[in-house]
């Protein structure tokens, strides 16, 4: 069906800014799936206005005028009309002709393609350096930029020469999960919705960038310890298994299996021992603690499992299955706890009903099977 350009130039701007609601975040999710204009501005605007600098702009921004004051400038009911196309052409203002240039003229650094979200995908997808997207899971070999990419056993790796300081970002989509052997021979287990940003080869460094959940066994280098970047911590190994969760980026969670990893943080450096986890939170020194390898590994196997586990916390789990939008219908709902498991391959109906059998946890299902209302009813 047609699209309107403006329309979705804002729905991405709100989307990189932040600021997007979330019902808007669906239709951008929904536009990006099915129409290939809209999927072309989002690449456009990312191109454009995105970049290792965003972080930085964003904060400076904080010192000259809000986004939100730029946006209601265009007046509070014409926010789809708004500063998007000024931003990409001429500006319309001081104002704007400030956000521009800050937007637009950074210092001079080689900026990298946005990664496209998870949620813009049906299928596990790796975004190359120069902005292409490989779809994977079919296990049929691809060649691209002189690299082949083979899946194998149902993991990725490659071969041929690359670039090191050029990275690319492997995109794991709700509803799925997929493993990869990097260069030098670690493993790598992705969750859903979670990205991996790597080198296709590593130089002086090991270093990945991580957001989402993941399991790592890395193959052991003395002389390069190996680095996963997290939000405002990394974990440094040698050679050891662990997993990683970023899912709430202001909450990390670190569990060793085997071998030894240290946190590395604002707050202090934790080194942790197997069998032991970090739970960090910025502002705060992270402690390490026992956890139940059953229960935080469970997602590898194929199913989850909660005890006394708040029904937020389920509900999060819930939307990365099975793509879906969950919503809390109350306070009492989100704060309810439940104990059981939920297997990632059975249908989410199966588990819905067992919730609302045993803890009166009623749900029902809004604009088709996008969206999962649950109500605890006493």
């Amino acid at each position: 069906m047609p699209v309107d350009p403006e329309y979705i130039e804002q729905l991405v701007l709100e989307h990189i800014t932040g600021t997007i609601s979330p019902e808007d975040s669906i239709t951008l999710k929904n536009l990006l799936e099915q129409e290939p204009e809209a999927y072309a501005i989002w690449q456009r605007m990312h191109r454009q206005l995105t970049g290792s600098y965003m972080q930085s702009v964003r904060a400076g921004l904080q010192d000259t005028l809000p986004l939100q004051q730029i946006l209601a400038i265009a007046g509070k009911r014409k926010r789809r009309k708004i500063l998007t196309r000024t931003i990409l052409g001429t500006a319309a203002s001081l104002l704007v002709c400030s956000l521009v240039y800050k937007l637009l003229m950074p210092a001079f650094q080689t900026i990298s393609p946005a990664p496209i979200p998870s949620f813009a995908l049906k299928s596990v997808a790796l975004q190359l350096p120069g902005g292409q997207l490989l779809h994977l899971g079919s296990g049929q070999q691809q060649e691209a930029d002189g690299i082949i990419f083979r899946e194998e056993g149902g993991t990725l790796s490659w071969s041929g020469r690359s670039n090191s300081s050029q990275l690319a970002t492997l995109i794991v989509p709700p509803g799925k999960d997929y493993a990869v052997r990097l260069p030098d021979g670690t493993e790598v287990m992705l969750n859903a919705a979670t990205m991996l940003q790597m080198p296709l080869a590593f130089g002086d460094k090991r270093e990945v960038t991580l957001n989402g959940e993941a399991w790592f066994g890395v193959a052991k280098n003395e002389r390069k310890p190996f680095r996963v970047h997290l939000p405002k911590s990394t974990v440094q190994v040698l050679g050891t298994t662990f997993n990683v969760n970023t899912y709430d980026s202001g909450h990390v969670k670190v569990a060793l299996e085997s071998g030894a990893v240290k946190m590395l943080t604002n707050d202090g450096d934790l080194l942790l021992q197997p069998g032991h986890s970090v739970h960090y939170q910025s502002g705060t020194r992270p402690i390490a603690e026992a956890f139940d390898a059953n229960k935080v590994l469970s997602w590898k196997n194929g199913y989850y499992v909660f005890e006394h586990t708040p029904i937020s916390e389920i509900g999060d789990i819930i939307a990365r299955t099975y793509r879906i939008r969950v919503v809390m219908d109350s306070r009492a709902t989100a704060d309810r706890t439940y104990s059981s498991r939920l297997e990632k391959d059975a249908p989410l109906e199966q588990f819905l009903v067992r919730l609302k059998t045993l803890n009166n946890i009623d749900y029902q299902f809004e604009h088709g099977d996008s969206v999962l209302h649950l109500l605890y009813r006493p």
